[in-house]
């Protein structure tokens, strides 16, 4: 018996649709300004303007960065800045990425609240407090500023495609996801998971279990900066959990298993395939302690992990008052690393997602 699914099988497909709807509601002509210019600054920049938006500013402490910056979008020099805030000042953007790293982001948020800017997007994690994060939070609410996390999960498509599988009839609701990752840091890459899994099953993350290996991970931006590898335990209260290995050990590919009641999704998320497995349906009613029984199986393509395309959809949904990833997100995701943090050093014990978590306290992100 071959297995219906509930969503396109042909993942070109998808990504088409997707493209034609970016496209249809393009910011065209938007006064858009960066700061912070390394890999991933470049990389805004090429979403922004395949948008259609206009750079009026750039931004970074490194000539070479701003002269790359210049070169990629023919700037004039006079639109390049060594400091954030002056160049907030000096060109008055509509909209503002900030890919700096972390320590600054809540100054520059801040700042482009008070000076006027009607859109931010800034990348993760969003600050290095919770107190940080919140003051953000607030002088954008003063503003009427609209912040958005770059946490970007449901706009990839291997994660928009889990989600139209995960409760139909062939899988069933989700158990669990299982996070088979490399080296990539909790602050890093373990806090998209977060909001994965948000996206993915619905439901926040209520409490975390978190147990660090000793390695306290250098990072490349500088010798100021680390972050942890290691293994937690996200609970939800209604019932799935998430489950990430992100070992020091560990240094190639990135799977993801959504375990569901009646079959898993395995996904090679770097290399874009995906194989689904599911009960026969004339099993589907037998306990779940016969785990053995006949499946069928699919196999097929995926897009492997993009940023531009995401980020693009990102801006459009922002931009047309649809669902996107806001500072509420963005505040979840940082909670759970703060709670793992919390919970590493209380020997692995289960830490609520709550006011009890240290507001106050920073961490050296990047």
């Amino acid at each position: 018996m071959a297995l219906t699914f509930q969503i396109p099988l042909n993942p070109q497909a998808s990504r088409i649709a997707l493209d034609m709807t970016i496209r249809s509601s393009a910011p065209t002509g938007l006064r858009a300004a960066v700061t912070g210019l390394g890999r991933m600054g470049m990389r805004h920049l090429e979403a922004i303007t395949g948008l259609g938006m206009t750079v009026c500013g750039v931004s970074d402490i490194a000539e070479q960065a701003r002269a790359a910056a210049r070169e990629a979008c023919k700037l004039d020099p006079s639109a390049s800045f060594a400091d954030g805030v002056e160049m907030l000042r000096s060109v008055r953007p509509d909209a503002l990425v900030v890919a700096t790293t972390a320590p600054s982001h809540a100054p520059l948020v801040v700042a482009a609240a008070k000076a006027g800017v009607r859109y931010i997007l800034c990348e993760k994690p969003m600050a290095t407090s919770l107190g940080e994060a919140r003051e953000m939070m607030d002088a954008c609410r003063r503003s009427g500023t609209l912040l958005a996390i770059n946490h970007q999960m449901r706009f990839m498509e291997q994660y928009t495609r889990m989600k139209a599988l995960i409760g139909s009839e062939q899988l069933g609701p989700l158990a669990s996801v299982v996070v088979a990752a490399s080296n990539f840091g909790l602050a890093m890459n373990a806090s998209h998971y977060f909001e994965m899994f948000r996206y993915v099953s619905g439901v926040p993350v209520h409490s975390v279990n978190a147990w660090f290996e000793d390695a306290k991970l250098a990072n490349p931006r500088g010798p100021q900066f680390e972050d942890r590898s290691g293994r937690i335990l996200a609970h939800s209260q209604s019932g799935p959990s998430l489950y990430l290995d992100f070992s020091v050990n560990a240094g190639n590919g990135i799977n993801v298993v959504y375990i569901c009641r009646y079959g898993q999704i395995v996904v090679d998320e770097l290399n874009g395939a995906m194989r689904v497995i599911a009960r026969k349906s004339e099993f589907r009613d037998l306990p779940t302690t016969r785990y053995g029984m006949p499946s069928d199986i699919r196999t097929e393509s995926i897009a492997p992990a993009d940023v531009v395309g995401p980020t693009k959809a990102l801006w459009t949904a922002l931009l047309a008052g649809q669902s996107y990833p806001d500072g509420e997100a963005g505040i979840h995701a940082l909670a759970c690393c703060v709670a793992a943090h919390v919970s590493h050093e209380n020997d692995g014990a289960a830490v609520a997602i709550g006011q009890s978590l240290p507001d106050a306290r920073r961490f050296q992100w990047a």
